[in-house]
């Protein structure tokens, strides 16, 4: 399944993007560059639809690269800023879910209050569950320790 992400080029000349998906408000990310965005996007595109599919949350059916557009534009304003000049729109693959053998594994975790309090508020943020959240996490923390 495509969605269209929204590649909103940081102004400060680092080549850095944020990615957000208009149809899908909290699956976020970003990359160093254009490429790496588009990596990280599928990644969180990814995670999040097949989050949603898990849940048993419907999907909404994905906008025309217009439609993004304008809902994009609509939200910044709502949020009190605008997109940089050469935001990019572009559609993404949720890649395929992995294979049944491949399906989560229930873990034991211990961590602060405070540390889990953020995960907490982060997770509904952006529209994650507390397990996708950290997942998201590990595997950005993950990649970004490779690159």
């Amino acid at each position: 399944m495509y969605y269209p992400a929204t590649l909103d080029p940081h102004e400060d000349g680092s080549g850095r993007y944020d990615v957000t998906f208009a149809d899908l408000p909290g699956c976020v990310s970003q990359g160093q560059n254009l490429e790496q965005a588009l990596k990280m996007a599928q990644e969180a595109l990814t995670l999040h639809v097949f989050s949603m599919l898990r849940d048993g949350d419907p999907l909404p059916a994905p906008s025309t690269l217009e439609e993004a557009k304008a809902k994009s534009e609509g939200m910044a304003a709502e949020g009190g800023y605008t997109l940089a000049e050469g935001t990019l729109y572009q559609y993404v693959l949720a890649a395929e879910p992995a294979a049944k053998e491949d399906k989560p594994v229930s873990v034991t975790v211990s961590l602060r209050p405070a540390i889990l309090a953020r995960v907490d508020a982060a997770a509904k943020t952006y529209g994650f569950t507390r397990s996708s959240l950290l997942a998201v996490a590990a595997q950005h923390y993950i990649k970004n320790l490779d690159d």
